[in-house]
């Protein structure tokens, strides 16, 4: 969920280019165990609804914190 987060503050136009030329190249000591991109797919499908309801979160919060 992290790389996919970052991913999109990343300025990439496409997450594979993301991967292999970014991710693989300069974040393997954050990420140790890196999968090839193929892998990354795989594990993308379960991160979608973490993802919506860490998105919900803080833009209900963000919509909180402007009414105050």
């Amino acid at each position: 969920m992290t790389i996919v987060i970052a991913f999109h503050q990343s300025g990439y136009q496409d997450l594979k280019t993301y991967y292999i030329h970014f991710v693989c190249r300069y974040l393997t000591n954050e990420f140790p165990k890196l999968v090839s991109y193929t892998q990354m797919l795989k594990f993308m499908q379960g991160v979608l609804v973490p993802l919506r309801s860490y998105l919900t979160h803080l833009l209900g919060k963000a919509d909180s914190d402007c009414l105050h």
